[in-house]
This record gives C-alpha cells, structure tokens and sequence, in this order.
C-alpha cells in the first residue's frame, strides 16, 4: 500500500487542502511534513503552531517538521557570500525537497523500485504548469487540487467561508516577495530586516562587483524601498 504524504507549504492552496482532510472533502493522508527552512516569515510560524498542528494532531494524522541539516537558509547564503536569485533552484531542493524526502524515507524505508510514497501537492488550476511528475522512482506526486478543478481563489474562497485568513507563505529574504512584503519586513520584524540587510553586505563583500540585490527588481533593499512598495512579482518560484 502506497504512503501518502501531503506537502504541507504554508500557504493558501494546502492550508485548504488541511481543511478539505478535515471536513472530508479528501482523504486523510498517512503523513503531513512541512518543510522549516529556518527563515520562515513568523505569521507562517504562527499558524502552523497554533492552527494547523492542532487541527492535525486532532485528526490523528502524523505531524513533522523537515530540516535541513545546512541550518538556516539565510545563515547559509550569508557564510557562503551569496544570494538567492529568481530562477535558481537551489533554495527548494536543498532547503525543501530533500528534507521532506528525508522524513518520509524514516517511514518507507530505503525501497528501491517501487513507489513507496504518494506526494499530494496544492498546485491550483491557476498554475497547472508547474505540474509534473518526481525525479526519483520511488515517490510519485499528486496534484488533488487539479484533480478537483478547485483554483486558487477557491481555495481563498473555501478558507474565509470558515473565517481562515492565510497570507503568502515564504521566507522573509525571497527574492519573489512583492514591495509591500518587503516594507512589512522593515516595519514589522525589524531583526529579519536587519539579517536580510547583513545578507545582501555579506555578498558585496565577497562580490563587489555585482550590482543586484535581493529585490525581484534587481536592486538593492536600500535603494528607496517604499518607492517599490506597491510591485508585485506573480512568477510562483519557489514549490516543491
């Protein structure tokens, strides 16, 4: 009998897919892993711990937290002189998808040729590109939101219906966050902002000729900040 594990993110599309689990709209799955880069912004903290967990938990549904043993993201760019940048990878496969693996691999064991696990993933009709099978044989995913048809302003609409608000999940130093995640960062968590600030000298530093910055737009996060509060980047880079 296949494992099945829902890749819990954080955001809109899988908090609703907890809820659907709850209310019987899908299946309970045998795992929920939540992948805790370290750098997590704290409101997605915040509802794992005191929503999602006891909502789980209730449920009798397995709970884990995935780790990477590279210790926090941003504590890793900064010791490595570097930034994370659109379109590279490197932040979802070293920092996600590989401890997840890892947790489910204590759960299947090392099976070899078979699919031992079945990963849910909240891909909405609103993103179906980013739909696609695993890159290792014994995992296969799944895309249950797909399956439904369900968009993801019905999973908004599904969440407020039993008054859920989720913001956007991610980290606090993402490249993909929009302006005003940015001034929320600077006016709300002023020690994030301030490790977001030592990230981008930690790589001048080392690279002094580079010119971009942790913002989508290239610049640097000191560069008239709230002239670029109200941009917004749509391009979903960051997914398991």
């Amino acid at each position: 009998m296949t494992f099945k594990v829902l890749s819990y993110g954080g955001g809109v599309q899988s908090t609703a897919m907890i809820l659907m689990i709850r209310d019987g709209v899908l299946p309970k799955p045998d795992l929920i892993v939540f992948a805790d880069t370290g750098s997590e912004r704290p409101e997605t903290i915040a509802l794992i711990e005191n929503t999602i967990r006891p909502i789980v938990v209730e449920m009798g549904i397995d709970f884990r937290i995935a780790r990477s043993h590279l210790g926090a993201l941003d504590e890793y760019y900064r010791n490595a002189g570097a930034l994370p940048m659109i379109g590279m990878r490197h932040c979802t496969a070293k920092f996600k998808i590989r401890p997840i693996r890892k947790v489910i691999r204590e759960y299947v064991g090392n099976v070899r040729g078979v699919k031992a696990a079945e990963a849910w993933l909240g891909i909405t009709t609103d993103e179906a590109q980013r739909e696609g099978e695993s890159d290792v044989k014994w995992i296969a995913n799944r895309y249950p939101l797909l399956e439904m048809n369900i968009s993801r302003q019905d999973c908004i609409d599904y969440l407020d219906a039993q008054g859920f608000e989720v913001v956007k999940s991610g980290c606090f130093m993402c490249p993909y966050q929009s302006g005003d995640e940015w001034v929320s960062v600077r006016d709300n968590y002023p020690s994030l902002w301030n490790r977001s600030l030592s990230l981008e000298a930690a790589y001048f530093k080392k690279r002094p000729h580079r010119w971009k910055g942790l913002r989508y737009d290239g610049k640097r996060l000191t560069d008239n900040l709230d002239s670029f509060a109200s941009s917004k980047c749509d391009s979903g880079g960051c997914f398991i």
